[in-house]
Formats: structure tokens, C-alpha cells, sequence
């Protein structure tokens, strides 16, 4: 498991997790966006990037997790070693686990808020763009044989959760989104017409172009949990639902309220009564 207790570098109560050869493992099996940072505790580059980046790693979780590994470490240096590390601080984003190659982090601003930017933008897309409202049906048409989730927002970014979730479910779900700033797409999927300031979370089971309306909680962890009930069978998304209108937000490493859905690249937004990890 990744240990909490951190290399002398980072703040006492960093959320940055210490990683070991096999907690590295472990996490690349996850196949899940994670970043990670190769320090040394005598760097001096890595003593004056730890609490920007324990900032960052605040702000990005619980979507994006933040780890460190002590390369000075006897048992760590294979595993640095095979990484490809040359020098420190070397900090990698790793898009899905293991399956897709890392990416360097090459800048030398080394803020929180650069970290937070660079590693909101890398989480891989797998989500369908549906433009038009006749997009959604031939869409649900298309992947009936799959579970479907279909996000309606007002929002012109992808939103960072819902590309998060596509990423950890690639290949078990089908995910989509539809900018529905007139309401037109919720009213004809029968929804209703006001969408809100929130979004919309429809779910179509595998066999079926009908609809369904998510009321759950839409915090990463529960609705996660949610889609696993719908891939073990155990969901029963076919009674009747009132869909909650919900905004996501995340904090900033700057204001603790960057909005999540602008995850490539927005505005900030001041709400300190949402949880950050819901939509």
C-alpha cells in the first residue's frame, strides 16, 4: 500500500503518498491517471518544489492521486533507474497506469498551480462529444451493446470528473456528453427542460435505448461505486429517478475553488459549501 509517511522534503501533513517498487506496481495496475515524483531528499530543486507540490497534489485528489518516490533510497533505485530518471526533481504524469507511456514534466515552474494545470489537461479523453441533440440517439443506437453514461451540461469544457471516470472505465463503459445550454436535449429525452446551473447524468443499460435518470450522489467515490453495481449486475437503474442538478468543483491550488469542469483550461468559480469531488 503507498505509505503516507513522506521523505523529510514534504509538509507533515502532505497528501503527496510515498511509493516503494511494489506500491508503484500496485498503482500502475490501476490503470487509472496518477503523477509522480522522483526526489532525493539532499536535492535542493526537490526541497523547494515539495510544498508546491503537496499543494498540488491537495487540490488534484481525489481524481488525480500524487505520489513520490525516494530515489536515495537503496530498495528505489532499480525502480528509478528503470523509469529512465536522470536527475531531480523528475516529475511523471502517468495517463493510464502502466498501458500508455508517461509524460515528463519539461517545465521549470515548478508552482502548484503549474502542476495542477499540466496534470488536469493530461488525463486521457475517451469521451464521446455528442454536438447535436439527434447526435445523443445515434449514439445510444450505436453502443447498445455496452452501458452507456451520458452527462447533459451547460458547460463548454469536459468536464475533469467525468473525463476522469471515462478514463477509469474505459473499455466497461460508454461515455458521453452533450452541451445542453437550451435544455433542448434534457426535454427530449424527457427529462425536463431546466438543466440549471448543474448537469445531467443518464444512464442507458446494455440492450436498451431508453434513458435512465442517475440520482445519486455524484461525489467520485459514489458514483463509482454506482458503476460498478451497474457492471456486476446488482443495479437497479431502471426504477423511477429524479435526476439531481449538481455542478462539480475542485479546489485550486491558488483559491481551493478551481471549477472542475473546466479541466482544459478556465475559469474559477467561489463555492466552499461543495465537496470537491462532486459533480
Amino acid at each position: 500500500m503507498p505509505s503516507l509517511v513522506s521523505a523529510a522534503i514534504f509538509p507533515s501533513d502532505t497528501k503527496v503518498k510515498m511509493l516503494d517498487p511494489k506500491g508503484f506496481k500496485k498503482v500502475m495496475k490501476a490503470n487509472q491517471t496518477s503523477v509522480v515524483a522522483f526526489v532525493a531528499p539532499w536535492c535542493g530543486h526537490c526541497q523547494r518544489m515539495a510544498p508546491e507540490y503537496s499543494k498540488a497534489a491537495k487540490s488534484l485528489l481525489p481524481l488525480i492521486p500524487v505520489y513520490a518516490i525516494d530515489c536515495d533510497n537503496e530498495k528505489n533505485k532499480r525502480l528509478c533507474a528503470e523509469q529512465h530518471v536522470q536527475g531531480f526533481p523528475t516529475v511523471k504524469l502517468y495517463p493510464r497506469g502502466n498501458q500508455v507511456p508517461p509524460m515528463t514534466y519539461e517545465s521549470g515552474d515548478r508552482t502548484a498551480s503549474a502542476f495542477f494545470n499540466w496534470a488536469s489537461l493530461r488525463v486521457p479523453s475517451t469521451i464521446d462529444k455528442l454536438a447535436k441533440v439527434e447526435d445523443i440517439t445515434s449514439w445510444a443506437d450505436k453502443h447498445a451493446d455496452k452501458h452507456r453514461a451520458l452527462l447533459l451540461t451547460k458547460e463548454k469544457k469536459v468536464p475533469l470528473l467525468w473525463k476522469v471516470l471515462g478514463n477509469n472505465y474505459k473499455g466497461e463503459l460508454q461515455f458521453g456528453v452533450h452541451r445542453d445550454q437550451s435544455g433542448e436535449a434534457s426535454k427530449a429525452l424527457g427529462l425536463g427542460k431546466d438543466v440549471g446551473k448543474g448537469s445531467k447524468v443518464v444512464i442507458y443499460v446494455a440492450g436498451s435505448t431508453t434513458p435512465t435518470p442517475y440520482d445519486g450522489k455524484t461525489k467520485l467515490e459514489t458514483i463509482s461505486k454506482f458503476f460498478d453495481s451497474i457492471l456486476d449486475g446488482l443495479a437497479d437503474i431502471l426504477a423511477s429517478q429524479t435526476t439531481e442538478s449538481v455542478d462539480e468543483k475542485v479546489a485550486s491550488p491558488e483559491d481551493h475553488t478551481q471549477k472542475v469542469f473546466e479541466s482544459e483550461g478556465g475559469s474559477e468559480s467561489e463555492d466552499h459549501d461543495r465537496p470537491k469531488d462532486e459533480l
